[in-house]
């Protein structure tokens, strides 16, 4: 009797193993599928200014959109969203300057990465969250790109990418942003520019940039890693929805609540330089959500 339990449970367990392996390997083969898929795309056509008020402009957009905060200020990378010890991967920000480990990219090379999320083989670049800049105005993409590739190269070599099998299940199951070229319209027709204002529109256009850690509807969520706190909802549902707009604009400029408690450090507030008009916008816009 115990042979026969013994038997069957060693069946099952077999089995078990089989299906898993199988599993597996077809979420490996769709993984490399996704990741080595040849984008057909338009690219854009933009005429890049040099002179210093867009280089200025340009400046701005990459603090407040982001940029410096994932590739640095210099721009040389090697901020690692996955190193050797995560189950994920190895995966650290690029070196975006022409120094050596750097790039060598075209006007249309960093069209193709802004608006597209596409290396220079139209190929998904690996966790470029063009998603949430891809519809910028042509004005604001020109601005960028005029500052971003003048930038003094720096000579730094950063690691090579890889994913692990559990980075290769959650990039499967869309738990793991590891190919926003996914998520963009690559027809969409961008407006040639956007006014500043301190209206929900502009708000909204803003703030575009949180969503990457607050999610599409702002409403946060768990935490990145073991030792990172939850993701806060900043939504009207959350603690913003009882701030004024002097408080928010308060806390976005010096790290520190309304009730005087310091933002959590994970949360890149120094990374930014919003004007009082920018953050008055995006607070008009989060303060409306329901």
């Amino acid at each position: 009797m115990i042979t026969k339990i013994l038997k069957r449970t060693g069946i099952i367990i077999g089995g078990l193993l089989v299906f898993l392996l199988v599993f597996y390997t077809y979420i490996y083969f769709n993984v490399e599928s996704r990741v080595n898929k040849v984008y057909e795309v338009k690219v854009q056509n933009l005429a890049i200014p040099t002179d210093s008020i867009s280089l200025a402009k340009g400046k701005h957009l990459a603090e407040i959109r982001a940029c410096t905060g994932c590739h640095g200020t210099d721009f040389s990378g090697g901020i690692a969203f996955a190193d050797d010890t995560s189950p994920v991967g190895i995966l650290y920000s690029t070196n975006i300057t022409s120094g050596k480990g750097g790039i060598n990219y075209s006007d249309m090379d960093w069209i193709r990465a802004l608006r597209h999320g596409l290396g220079k083989d139209n190929r998904a670049l690996w966790f470029m969250p063009s998603h949430e800049i891809y519809e910028i105005s042509n004005q604001d993409m020109a601005s960028l790109i005029s500052y971003v590739k003048t930038r003094p190269p720096v000579d730094k070599e950063n690691r090579i990418k890889s994913l692990k099998p559990l980075g290769r299940i959650l990039t499967f199951f869309d738990q793991f942003p590891l190919l926003p070229a996914e998520k963009i319209d690559h027809n969409a027709v961008p407006v040639d520019a956007v006014a500043v204002s301190v209206t929900p529109e502009y708000g909204k256009y803003l703030a575009i940039t949180c969503t990457g850690c607050h999610g599409e509807n702002f409403k946060g969520g768990e935490a990145h890693g073991p030792n990172e706190p939850p993701i806060p909802d900043i939504s009207s549902t959350g603690n913003l929805g009882k701030w004024t707009s002097e408080g928010f604009v308060t806390t976005l400029q010096t790290g520190k609540k309304p009730n005087g408690k310091q933002l959590n450090p994970a949360m890149p507030w120094k990374a930014f330089n919003y004007t009082n008009e920018e953050l008055n916008a995006i607070y008009t816009y989060l303060h409306g959500l329901p």
